[in-house]
């Protein structure tokens, strides 16, 4: 009785904590008085290939402790996998709250340890070349971490807690998506350099006056509930009127917008410095916020070889990103080697279904849940298909809304880590309302708080592609070394 009473005293300092730190460390309290701590320790769990874990860890140990640099290259090179052994599961991740298996851990310092030595090293056996080849080769095998944020209108504040998190600790990827909502929060800092990042994401400095009702026939003539020219003003009071390119240069980071067209022949366009560079970014997170009924589809606009402005295809539309490409995997992987995505989600017609825990939670209970999810999702879009197979022409329009709504159905909404805020009737309250100082303030707070329970998965999960793009960096910084082979664009990216 005494240990229960202690344990919901420590959760109820969870929720209190001001900093991560201040929450790890009631978090590893907490991981005590409920036996995490004592599973840690234990090797054997049914969720991941231990043996295997262990095995290449004593490996990779051994070879560097016996000076064998050659070796220990070439199984790097052949060993080095995402996801060995099952060990991004995330059930890995339940019972604990600050970490997972410490032989999961172990493995993960082995490695970059071993990493940071080869790279740093000098050895008569391996030359820079080497360390260039084999570092450039497992960082495209290995792949990366991409964060994707979701559309959600005012919920979209949500991103900027978990924005914060991630910055703060360092964990926060080169590559960014976001639609709709998601696109502001992205863009606001693939445009801007870190230190003027910093400042954005302090609450006090976030423009949120978007929204305004107008009047009946004003909307019925514009084509929106919403007036459009108030929410062009709020994105560029957060948003520099850059390029794609530009924005590029200037932050470092690879920032993704999906769009949604509004012509039936047209595919949903990923925007970014590679695939439109000089497409300007207000105009495209305008178009990613242009959800139908409340904002009509939206022209964009980029710098021609003048490098005046000048309208992009004028004769498209587009419209609300997360329509056909809420989380757009396929196309980050082909484009930037993503093979991780961490997702915050804040759809409001999304969470209610995949708030029940986590897809691979064991229980009868949430494998029931989710079995009715996917059932109920496929129905209804078969359905849909259906229908607008057999709509006859003068239903075209019909047909638009009923291709939006089959979008919606066909996508997947999780990733690798998914960060949701908790289903609260006040946030649905204020979704498409001018939030006040206190509901930003609590929204960038559920960020936080729903982001520090996964910092350490997302540590985990990518710090060895962290440790092969920093070995790559202080090896391309030697004298000579970038006459050794120049980096492909792709690799660039």
């Amino acid at each position: 009785m005494i240990a229960r009473a202690k344990t919901r005293q420590l959760r109820r300092e969870l929720s209190e904590a001001q900093t991560y730190e201040q929450w790890r460390e009631v978090a590893e309290d907490v991981d005590r008085h409920t036996g995490a701590w004592e599973w840690r320790a234990i090797d054997r769990s049914e969720d991941y290939d231990y043996k295997l874990v262990r095995a290449r860890t004593a490996e990779l140990r051994r070879l560097r402790a016996e000076n064998r640099a050659d070796a220990l290259l070439h199984e790097l090179r052949q060993g080095l996998h995402w996801n060995l052994g099952n060990m991004g599961n995330a059930a890995l991740y339940q019972p604990s709250l600050v970490g997972t298996k410490h032989l999961i851990e172990q493995y993960l310092d082995e490695v970059t340890t071993a990493m940071d030595w080869l790279c740093d090293s000098h050895f008569n056996s391996v030359t820079r070349a080497d360390k260039l080849e084999l570092f450039e080769s497992i960082g495209r095998s290995y792949g990366r971490s991409a964060l994707m944020l979701s559309g959600g209108a005012t919920l979209g504040l949500f991103h900027v807690g978990v924005v914060r998190s991630l910055y703060l600790q360092d964990l926060l990827p080169d590559v960014l998506s976001g639609s709709s909502a998601g696109s502001v929060v992205g863009m606001a800092l693939g445009s801007r350099s870190r230190s003027e990042a910093e400042a954005l994401l302090d609450p006090e400095n976030i423009y949120v006056d978007n929204w305004g009702l107008l009047p009946l026939f004003e909307a019925w003539r514009r084509g929106g509930l919403m007036d459009q020219n108030k929410l062009r003003r709020g994105i560029a009071a957060n948003i520099p009127d850059v390029t794609f390119e530009e924005g590029h240069a200037v932050s470092g980071l690879s920032m993704n917008i999906t769009v949604s067209p509004v012509a039936a022949n047209q595919p949903a366009r990923l925007l970014n410095y590679l695939t439109f560079p000089y497409l300007y970014a207000r105009e495209a997170v305008l178009a990613s916020c242009a959800v139908p009924l409340l904002f009509p589809p939206v022209q964009m606009a980029t710098r021609n070889m003048q490098g005046r402005r000048e309208a992009y295809m004028p004769s498209l539309r587009w419209a609300d990103g997360s329509l056909k490409s809420d989380l757009p995997r396929m196309r980050l992987r082909r484009l930037f080697n993503v093979n991780h995505f961490i997702v915050s989600q804040t759809n409001p017609h999304v969470l209610p279904f995949i708030h029940s825990g986590d897809p691979h939670a064991r229980g009868i209970s949430n494998a029931l849940r989710h079995v009715v999810y996917d059932t109920v999702r496929v129905g209804a879009r078969n359905a849909l298909h259906a229908v607008r197979a057999n709509l006859p022409r003068p239903l075209d329009r019909t047909r638009q809304s009923l291709d939006d709504i089959h979008g919606i159905l066909e996508q997947d909404y999780r990733g690798n880590v998914t960060i949701m805020p908790r289903l609260d009737l006040r946030n649905y309250a204020r979704v498409i309302r001018n939030p006040t100082d206190g509901d930003v303030m609590r929204m960038i707070r559920q960020g936080e708080l729903a982001a520090w329970p996964k910092i350490a998965m997302v540590r985990d999960q990518t710090i060895i592609n962290r440790t092969i793009s920093a070995c790559l960096e202080r090896l391309r910084k030697q004298p000579g070394a970038g006459a050794e082979r120049p980096k492909s664009i792709a690799e660039s990216a």
